[in-house]
């Protein structure tokens, strides 16, 4: 019997309902079973009076190790055992009080779905909706994150590339959400350079998580603190403390202050019965076990000097004495890499928080349609699937902001088509909210101001309704005073327009009341930190766009200063269109710089739905005349799901293909307006990219770029020319060996024959050769025995190649016949020659 310490007995009892309760499933689960007592400590390998204690709430509360053996004899596991564990951890005494307060205030709140919720009125759990997305290592600043054997040197110099300086969009994975209508760019993202985001918790050291708008980070880190909190309750070895704080409540006071701060406010709505004071904080949760800091929205502190401080502050803590106390998972959109590398720099890993694959954003919409009760959730799910390919919105709904809104606006009609624009999804969703706020019936908003203002007489009730029908102004002025960096709190602002004056008669605290309330059932807003705050960063920037735009000539004003950004340069026509060179520079159309991309696609579609050209010469002037920044910018509003003008998309499209044919420009340019081509016009750019994979001109690395790229538009058409590359001797061997490992996805026999090829090469580096083999050993077996074989036959092979061919025969179970190896070979010196 396995009754040492920790494994049986019982520990000290805590709440006794709850271990009345534990002990109660326990009997029923026993007597389901048809078993006895001795059966069961005889199968759980404990002793029979471990069973009795453990069945009797009076002797107290069973181990971990004990509950779990119970459990598993009788068969309890999935939702029923989590909940014995929930049980277990309540009835126990093994965390301090306030410790567990905290930490069953925080999975409460944790429970909570980020997102709005429409139907049936509330927002459903989050653990009802959410599917785990995963993250990916950021690349580098040239775009890329190779592998250390798929890093190819340049041909003529044997060195690695010096990379060129990149635009945040060259920067982008290709495995980014693709334009509207695009096919998704994310089929070749390797499996190994991706984790499950829960993992995050396993790491160690401070990570900064990046997602665009909606992107999931929200979710990611509740669904982190629930993960955590849920350790501890559960009585398993926890990782770290998890404490979820949002970024603007850092500056300007010390971490434990700020946490303190922070968790107070969230926490007491949560049944948070006791102040948790700064104190708290200071030393470590349970010995060895760190707090855990969930930063939320960084990018939501709009001044670039703020956030560097709460970065500082950061670093000052992770290389500070207390740097094994704490921990840090920062979430934010995409900041400018000088903004890290200055403050957190080599401390901190970096993730991409990856979108939903298609087969995860069917099986999100299943969770939304089950929770709405709909007759047959699978067949709406698929119905909506097709709903989004007709309007083209496959990818855009891949982001988890927009699948939420979506699911919900297909339930509410799902005979009707899609939005056609982000713009449009905002809109519609915000009707929603606007029609259930407005709800007749005691539940909506101007039944319950009614009820709170009907002492005060009638002419107070038909201010408040002129008040109420002016909500959505109001709101839309305080989001674009948010945007503009407005910091005062909610109510201050509110209060203080001329649309929210206080009914003659009513006492401010009640008029204060009444428009909080309402403020609060719009469906924008929510509490947070104490403060009302708009419900997500998108819905902020959607309703500022929709202020700047409430009339015509403030739409027009906002335009012009928007998109009318101007510098001197010498002209692309310099060298790269063949032409001589001007003595004068030119006068370029620029886009607007800064992180103001997602407003802008706002700002573009709101002024699109009340005039359809409002904003068609400015964005069609900005992607003329080979302006590839102007088309950069297009290309990532396309991402978004902003739509683009028919005449700005076409004058986007003829200076890419401009630029990316003309053999005078560098072949790095070249291949960057191919790219930005491919998210504007797909079907124009197959030929441009297969084009730069055959020129010879080209580096290898972007050679083998161009081919990818022609492969996520046209598999038939991009893997004939990955076999190309593979097989092409001006090709670098890294390059030609990587061209051939991506073929595996399509043509594993023409992958094997490449492979073949490429190992038995006598022209290619003895390293290249052996790497093919490797990557043959997983895919031909036999082939790669005989391939070893004659690798090893050679004399010059140095040891440490000898010794990773020995390892693939060991990998293969061949038996290494033993005249090939001779180990008292004298080591040689390493070389790829």
């Amino acid at each position: 019997m396995n009754d040492l310490a920790g494994g049986g007995g019982v520990s000290p009892a805590g709440d006794s309902r709850a271990n009345a309760e534990l002990s109660y499933r326990l009997r029923r689960a026993l007597a389901d079973k048809g078993m006895r007592q001795s059966d069961l400590a005889e199968k759980a390998e404990v002793s029979k009076g471990t069973v009795s204690n453990a069945l009797n709430p009076d002797k107290g509360v069973p181990s971990q190790f004990t509950l779990e053996q119970l459990a598993r004899v009788l068969g309890i596991e999935g939702d029923s055992l989590r909940e014995l564990y929930r049980l277990r951890a309540e009835a126990t005494t093994d965390l301090p009080t306030q410790l567990r307060a905290y930490l069953s205030a925080a999975q409460r709140a944790a429970r909570e779905h980020p997102y709005p919720g429409v139907l049936p009125g509330i927002a459903p759990p989050l653990a009802a909706i959410y599917l785990h997305q995963r993250v990916r290592h950021q690349a580098r600043a040239n775009g890329t994150r190779w592998d250390t054997d798929d890093r190819w040197e340049d041909a003529s110099t044997g060195t690695p590339p010096t990379p060129e300086p990149a635009s945040a969009l060259s920067r982008a994975q290709l495995g980014s959400p693709a334009a509207p209508g695009v096919p998704a760019l994310s089929r070749r993202a390797s499996a190994d350079e991706r984790l499950s985001a829960d993992e995050l918790l396993a790491l160690q050291g401070t990570c900064l998580v990046t997602a665009g708008p909606g992107g999931g980070k929200s979710s990611l880190l509740r669904t982190l603190l629930e993960t955590g909190v849920g350790d501890f309750l559960q009585g398993l070895t926890p990782r770290a403390a998890p404490v979820l704080v949002p970024a603007a409540a850092l500056p300007g006071r010390p971490l434990a202050g700020a946490l303190a701060a922070a968790v107070n406010a969230d926490l007491s709505s949560h049944g948070l019965l006791e102040e948790i004071r700064p104190e708290f904080f200071l030393a470590p949760p349970s010995p060895g076990v760190p707090w855990l800091i969930l930063v939320d929205g960084l990018d939501e502190i709009t001044s670039a000097s703020t956030r560097h401080e709460v970065l500082r502050a950061v670093s000052a803590v992770i290389n500070g004495k207390d740097a094994g106390q704490y921990r840090f998972i920062i979430a934010s959109r995409p900041l400018p890499d000088a903004e890290i590398d200055s403050t957190l720099g080599a401390k901190a890993s970096r993730f991409d928080l990856q979108p939903f694959s298609f087969a995860d954003l069917q099986q999100v919409a299943r969770n939304w349609f089950g929770h709405f009760d709909l007759p047959d959730p699978d067949s709406v799910a698929e119905q909506f699937m097709r709903a989004l390919t007709a309007a083209s919105l496959a990818d855009l709904a891949r982001i988890p902001l927009m699948a939420s809104i979506l699911c919900q606006l297909h339930a509410v009609a799902p005979d009707q088509p899609l939005p056609a624009s982000r713009g449009q999804i905002y809109s519609d969703f915000i009707g929603l909210l606007y029609k259930r706020q407005h709800a007749a019936g005691a539940s909506g908003v101007r039944a319950q101001a009614r009820v709170a203002l009907q002492g005060y007489g009638g002419n107070a009730l038909a201010h408040t309704e002129g008040v109420l029908d002016r909500l959505p102004d109001v709101i839309a002025r305080l989001a674009a005073g948010r945007y503009a960096g407005d910091t005062r709190p909610t109510m201050a602002v509110v209060m203080a327009q001329a649309e929210t004056s206080c009914p003659p008669g009513v006492p401010g605290d009640e008029w204060h009341a009444v428009l909080k309330s309402a403020l609060q059932r719009s469906g924008l807003m929510t509490t947070h930190a104490g403060e009302l705050v708009f419900l997500h960063q998108t819905l902020l920037e959607y309703l500022a766009a929709r202020h700047a735009c409430r009339s015509p000539a403030s739409r027009a004003r906002t335009l012009e200063k928007a998109f009318t950004h101007v510098r001197w340069q010498w002209p692309w026509s310099a060298d790269a269109l063949g032409s001589h060179r001007r003595l004068t520079p030119r006068r370029l159309l620029i886009p607007p710089h800064g992180d103001d991309n997602s407003y802008l696609g706002f700002l573009i579609d709101v002024a699109q739905e009340q005039d359809l050209e409002a904003t068609d010469p400015y964005l069609q002037r900005l992607a003329a005349d080979g302006n590839i920044e102007g088309c950069r910018f297009l290309a990532e509003q396309a991402q978004l799901g902003t739509t683009i003008p028919t005449s700005a998309a076409r004058a986007a499209a003829e200076s890419c293909t401009l630029l990316a044919s003309r053999p005078a420009l560098r072949g790095y340019w070249r291949l960057e307006a191919a790219k930005i081509l491919t998210r504007i016009d797909h079907l124009s750019a197959i030929d441009l990219c297969i084009g730069l994979a055959e020129d010879q001109s080209i580096r290898s690395d972007w050679r083998l770029q161009a081919a990818e790229m022609a492969t996520d538009i046209d598999i038939d058409r991009g893997a004939s020319v990955l076999a190309a590359l593979a097989a092409d001797p001006t090709v670098h061997a890294s390059a030609r060996l990587h061209a051939a490992r991506s073929v595996i996805r399509y043509d594993k026999e023409h992958a094997a024959d490449l492979l073949v090829s490429l190992a038995s090469n006598h022209d290619l580096s003895r390293a290249s050769r052996v790497n093919a083999a490797e990557r043959l050993a997983e895919l031909d077996p036999p082939r790669a025995e005989d391939v070893c074989a004659a690798l090893l036959e050679n004399t010059a092979l140095p040891p440490y190649l000898r010794i990773a061919i020995l390892d693939v025969f060991t990998q293969l179970g061949d038996q290494l016949p033993e005249e090939l190896y001779d180990p008292t070979e004298k080591p040689g010196t390493p070389s790829d020659g």
